[in-house]
């Protein structure tokens, strides 16, 4: 469950655009059934494996997009390509947490929370460096500044040493965004990390 739109999310140089691709945290929603469970917990689980699993496939098919979409200026299509700039946000995660029994903004949602976002992170980062293996570094890619980039340095070692070795294929990965318009076409799950709001 991945949805695509363009986004303003981020800030963007003139001509800038960047491609939102938002995970449906509900969709890794598991039962585990009853057998054994303790009274006041949930018989729902976060099936963590099946998204790390998929994040190669998401980043994969977002840069794909970059070279598929149609771009209405020359300059856009420049800045566009030469950076392969994507972004994979979340949404449903107020859904999926209620699931698993967690109320919005207790220690316990924030842990699950810091947890989920930093495996999408560490693991789409990873997927470009992969994929840059295969496909190239994105055009204006310079190995030496990216690498000396406050965020990057913030990585975990395995993650910088992969970019370090591979280079990378998309100069920006991930933005959380509102995602109000495509929560509503997910079934009407929560949007982005917002609470539920009462209508």
């Amino acid at each position: 469950g991945v949805l695509v739109h363009n986004c303003a999310e981020q800030p963007l140089p003139p001509y800038g655009a960047c491609l939102l691709g938002s995970i449906n945290l509900v969709r890794y929603i598991v039962d585990q059934g009853t057998v054994g469970q303790k009274p006041g917990t949930s018989r729902w689980g976060f099936d963590l494996d099946q998204l790390i699993e998929d994040i190669p496939i998401i980043v994969r098919a977002m840069d794909n997009i970059v070279d598929r979409a149609r771009y209405p200026l020359p300059q856009q299509q420049y800045e566009a390509q030469s950076k392969r700039r994507i972004s994979i946000s979340v949404t449903g995660l107020a859904n999926a947490a209620e699931t698993l029994g967690m109320l919005y903004g207790s220690p316990a949602f924030l842990q699950w929370t810091g947890t989920i976002l930093e495996e999408i992170n560490r693991q789409c980062y990873r997927a470009s460096a992969l994929l840059a293996a295969e496909r190239g570094s994105f055009p204006l890619y310079d190995a030496e500044k990216y690498l000396a980039g406050q965020f990057i340095q913030s990585l975990d070692d395995e993650t910088h040493d992969m970019i370090r070795h591979h280079g990378i294929r998309n100069s920006h990965l991930t933005s959380i965004a509102p995602t109000g318009t495509i929560s509503m076409c997910a079934d009407n799950i929560s949007s982005g990390v917002e609470p539920v709001f009462s209508t």
